[in-house]
């Protein structure tokens, strides 16, 4: 049976995609979990005959990456009920669409939290793939707000 739509016309809905993500693409800021870099260890110390313990000798090197992505803020909260100050909060959601560059940064490793509009998210779903005949293919997960 035959396409409704040829290869060309596909191609060109896909480049439309593409262009619309880059038109309501903002910058998000992925920090992931932080490398622990050794600088060096002391082998000459025997700990236990009246030494003390060796000074740290590690530090950790932060690990962010800059990715575009479109930003939907839920238009309905959902609100919990906190009894030490017996109120309600609503608990901030949103959803990012994102390229496939960024969805395999977030799924390599912790993520610890996504920043972006001066808040912090954490990750609370896996992804879900959003593709349009075939051309185009995009990655939503839905995030939290934190702070």
């Amino acid at each position: 049976m035959a396409d409704l739509i040829s290869d060309a016309e596909r191609a060109a809905l896909g480049s439309m995609f593409n262009d619309i993500f880059d038109t309501f693409k903002r910058d998000i800021v992925i920090h992931k979990e932080p490398k622990k870099i050794i600088n060096q260890v002391n082998t000459s110390q025997i700990f236990g005959y009246g030494d003390y313990a060796e000074v740290v000798n590690y530090t950790y090197v932060p690990v962010t990456e800059t990715y575009p992505a479109i930003i939907k803020y839920n238009e309905k909260q959902t609100v919990d009920f906190i009894e030490e100050i017996n109120s309600q909060i609503s608990i901030g959601t949103c959803s990012i669409k994102v390229k496939k560059d960024c969805r395999d940064f977030i799924m390599n490793g912790k993520t610890e939290k996504i920043e972006f509009d001066g808040k912090v998210f954490n990750v609370i779903s896996d992804d879900a793939v959003k593709s349009f005949l075939n051309a185009t293919e995009f990655f939503i997960f839905q995030l939290e707000v934190t702070k």
